[in-house]
């Protein structure tokens, strides 16, 4: 559910009300959570009216929250069951939904399971047994990709990772790139560098963040290049941390081409999950490399631009340059 502070209202998403100015919008997971922080059901969508769809996506949302809870992929068939609905439907209907398969989600759950138990200290074995994997071989193979780096240097908070940066001054505000030994890890834009610079640093909390405007003078070129629709930057590699479904969504970004731009639907279609439009746009939103994965040239399904985590007037700017 979204609200809008101006109107007092939420609505469900793709309400066909008009859309109101991202600044005054947030969000809520259920009615009840925005009527309790004062908003009231728009009269258009009906949002406090349960749907037959609804059943479903409440079936898939228990069915996330068992995955959570258990170390195995469990009996689908049964809990499919369980829930009143068929194996094959409970598995489409959750790939709908979510956006990967289940064992893809249950993997996903494992990773994270490791990333918390190396914060907490734990050795990398431990860490792979605490997550559910069943050894350091499925470890290494299905979660410790997801870490980013090394499953001993994610244990240490990033200690020790050495990440370089640097930063231009363009059309569109300060492009500020940032890189590891692997590739680009952050490119973000914005009208105050200070700023961006702790959103970084943030971000890579105990890493060494150092400036190398020498090291990475092709990196800021190749942008600066890019933000003028002179160039392309999805070329450049890139080292990313996410989850299997928004990996699939930031790949499939990358191979659209400079002065075009596709819908969210046509994005959902190309991963092979056309119902997953909304976690498409969500996976656009966490989307840390602006410009080299272009989450830019992803546009709604009537023309208007959508939202983009750095300024629509950003987005605008980018799409411009790159048409001409």
């Amino acid at each position: 559910m979204y609200a809008v502070r101006t109107t007092g209202v939420y609505c469900r998403p793709g309400c066909g009300a008009r859309k109101a100015l991202r600044t005054n919008v947030e969000f809520f997971a259920t009615s009840s959570q925005a009527i309790n922080a004062g908003y009231r059901a728009c009269r258009r969508c009906r949002p406090d009216v349960g749907r037959d769809a609804d059943q479903s996506i409440a079936a898939v949302i228990q069915v996330c929250r068992i995955l959570e809870g258990i170390d195995e992929l469990p009996d689908v068939a049964a809990m499919a069951s369980t829930l009143g609905y068929s194996e094959r439907h409970l598995r489409r209907r959750f790939s709908d939904v979510v956006g990967v398969s289940i064992s893809s989600y249950v993997r996903a759950q494992h990773a994270q399971r490791a990333r918390l138990a190396l914060r907490a200290g734990s050795g990398v074995t431990q860490a792979a047994i605490e997550a559910g994997f069943g050894s350091n071989r499925a470890f290494y193979e299905h979660g410790a990709t997801r870490l980013g780096m090394t499953p001993a240097t994610y244990r240490e908070g990033a200690r020790g990772e050495r990440i370089g940066y640097t930063s231009i001054i363009t059309p569109i505000g300060i492009v500020l790139a940032a890189s590891t030994q692997k590739g680009v890890c952050a490119v973000m834009v914005g009208p105050d560098e200070i700023a961006l610079t702790n959103e970084l640093a943030s971000e890579f909390a105990n890493a060494t963040i150092e400036r190398d405007d020498e090291g990475l003078a092709s990196v800021a070129e190749l942008l600066a290049l890019s933000v003028r629709g002179e160039a392309d930057s999805t070329r450049l590699p890139i080292d990313l941390q996410g989850t299997a479904f928004q990996i699939r969504v930031w790949e499939a970004l990358r191979t659209i081409p400079a002065g075009q731009t596709r819908t969210y639907s046509q994005v959902a279609e190309l991963i092979g999950s056309p119902k997953a439009v909304r976690a498409v746009g969500s996976a656009c939103a966490k989307n840390m490399v602006a410009i080299t994965v272009p989450c830019h040239r992803v546009i709604r399904t009537d023309g208007s631009l959508g939202g983009y985590r750095w300024g629509l007037e950003v987005k605008e700017a980018l799409l411009l340059a790159e048409a001409n």
